[in-house]
């Protein structure tokens, strides 16, 4: 088993009372120390809760250099000597039942197997962007850049929303008391289509190379690649990266691609936003937003955002940010577990409170 590769934690701001405790026999307090994971469909991220239920001891490693889930947990614990007494992984994938399937990767999350394995108490799993929208009320303003005039308020329903291998979608909803209820979808496989004339050929061509075509099969990181090779169908293809360092390098062609992307990006952040009503904000996150940083043109974004022309009043008054924080998604997992703890359930009691949205018009192939 290789070695993991090692980091410094997830960024953010400690909230008070967003502690991982509860109460022994004896009625002393004590802290449950838990394994997080941020599973994607290219990299695994681990890590532990520390003192105020922040992650610590984060290690990651990329899918393709571990044999499975299992196999990079026990690298994981190897390594470190942590010894986690439950655990909350993150999957990039919908959750239904103790059996979870990864979407974009040929992985099978067995939480029983799991249990047995490590010796937890209880093991639960979460949606990716479930787990990062889990993360939003800990942001403070240096995780977070501005897409238009002013950070997210909070104050209302959230989403976020973020182009990765794929691309996904959680919201959070508040109740009574600063808690909330966090929305889980599969709201980046709804059909998705051109609205502009100059984006017409540009589908088509898409189109032509895909059995269906969904809101990540061009807002993602093959996204990126396939809207590159449509505007530009006489050059060699370019993966997201590539493209992402020629825009850095001002190359026409890839600006280009970059531009378009970002104009679909800021429409399908303005559908969200109408879907879940989200009057506190909509977050971007995802690693290829991350990683295009200073690409993303804020303005760009928002003029998409708001061309919704019957519900542009409405968009105009909901802020938009980009995430910059380092590791969100297990923030966000340590967060959900300080939340189980705080209401005295674990992953074996029914999810509380969580809805599993299942928006799925198709799934693109």
């Amino acid at each position: 088993m290789r070695r993991l590769r090692s980091g410094a934690g997830a960024r953010g701001t400690h909230r008070p009372g967003a502690q991982g405790v509860h109460a022994d026999a004896d009625g002393c307090a004590s802290m449950t120390v838990t394994l997080i994971a941020d599973i994607g469909g290219s990299n695994i991220r681990l890590a532990v809760t520390g003192p105020a239920a922040r992650p610590t001891q984060m290690r990651a490693a990329a899918n393709d250099r571990v044999d499975d889930i299992d196999g990079a947990i026990a690298a994981y614990l190897a390594e470190t000597g942590a010894t986690p007494e439950a655990a909350v992984l993150a999957v990039a994938g919908p959750v239904q039942g103790r059996r979870i399937a990864l979407t974009n990767r040929d992985w099978v999350l067995d939480l029983d197997r799991i249990e047995r394995r490590f010796g937890f108490r209880w093991a639960c799993a979460v949606n990716d962007f479930e787990a990062l929208a889990w993360a939003l009320p800990e942001f403070g303003p240096e995780d977070l850049r501005p897409l238009g005039s002013g950070l997210p308020t909070r104050a209302g329903p959230v989403a976020v929303l973020g182009p990765g291998t794929g691309l996904g979608v959680s919201a959070l909803v508040p109740e009574e008391g600063d808690r909330w209820t966090s929305v889980a979808s599969e709201a980046g496989h709804v059909s998705f289509g051109p609205a502009a004339p100059d984006e017409w050929p540009v589908f088509e061509r898409v189109a032509a190379t895909v059995e269906a075509v969904s809101a990540e099969t061009v807002i993602s990181g093959a996204g990126l690649g396939r809207l590159y090779a449509a505007l530009h169908p006489d050059r060699p293809p370019l993966t997201a990266a590539e493209i992402d360092a020629a825009a850095e390098r001002s190359d026409p062609a890839a600006t280009r691609a970059v531009a378009l992307f970002v104009r679909l990006l800021g429409r399908f952040a303005g559908d969200v936003a109408l879907a879940f009503k989200t009057t506190g904000g909509v977050y971007v996150g995802g690693g290829v937003a991350q990683k295009l940083g200073s690409s993303i043109d804020g303005a760009a974004f928002r003029v998409a955002f708001e061309r919704h022309p019957a519900m542009r009043h409405v968009l105009e008054k909901i802020p938009t940010a980009l995430v910059t924080c380092s590791e969100p998604g297990l923030l966000g997992c340590a967060a959900y577990a300080a939340h189980l703890m705080r209401h005295g359930a674990s992953g074996r009691d029914s999810a509380p409170r969580r809805i599993e949205s299942e928006i799925t018009s198709h799934r693109a192939r």
